[in-house]
């Protein structure tokens, strides 16, 4: 029988589905807002312009929510850099090439802590950004700046999430039941997070 091991807790789970719904959701009302000619009838799909725009406003709230739960859960790994990890960034996991062997890793890898920085830092931003244009319709000057910095991270996630949707379904299998079932195999755990499997002391 093969031996697992737990990789999330289902509060990690949660935390992290919070924030994908919330994020997707707010992802495709923003290009509706953006590009009303082009792809308008994105938003019509939520009801319309001023539902969608509710929806957008409300379901931020959630997102600024799970962000600010992500950081108790992720950023201190995250934030643990170590040479490996600057080993791992500069071969790129190993993901161009077969002949490369990436470094060992903890329970997250290099890559993994790089989106968690990445979506805490754009995820603050766009929330605060976010709630400065929500509760100042009437200044010109919020609107502006916040336009500004809200939409610069906008385009970070646009580009972000389907990369990390990708590596984490079809081209690394069987990492995306760590976000569903939380269990992976333990021969799978030693292959990709060794320094974690010896942390845990389940080597």
């Amino acid at each position: 029988m093969t031996r697992m091991v737990q990789k999330t807790t289902s509060y990690e789970r949660f935390v992290h589905w919070m924030m994908a719904i919330s994020g997707i959701t707010l992802l495709l009302t923003g290009f509706g807002f953006l590009y009303q000619n082009e792809l308008g009838w994105i938003n019509t799909v939520f009801g319309g312009q001023h539902v969608a725009r509710l929806i957008h406003n409300w379901v931020g709230v959630v997102f600024t929510v799970s962000v600010i739960l992500s950081m108790g859960v992720w950023l201190g790994e995250a934030l643990s850099w170590s040479g490996e990890d600057s080993e791992w960034m500069g071969m790129l996991g190993g993901y161009l090439s077969k002949d490369l062997e990436p470094p060992p890793q903890g329970k997250l890898n290099a890559g993994q802590k790089l989106v968690v920085i990445v979506v805490v830092l754009c995820g603050l931003l766009i929330a605060a950004s976010g709630f400065l244009m929500w509760l100042s319709p009437g200044s010109k000057n919020v609107m502006m700046w916040g336009h500004i910095l809200h939409n610069l991270p906008f385009f970070v996630f646009a580009i972000l999430i389907p990369i990390h949707i990708y590596l984490a379904t079809a081209a690394n299998p069987g990492t995306f039941r760590i976000m569903t079932k939380g269990w992976i195999p333990l021969y799978w755990a030693k292959k990709k997070h060794p320094k974690w499997v010896k942390e845990i002391g389940a080597d």
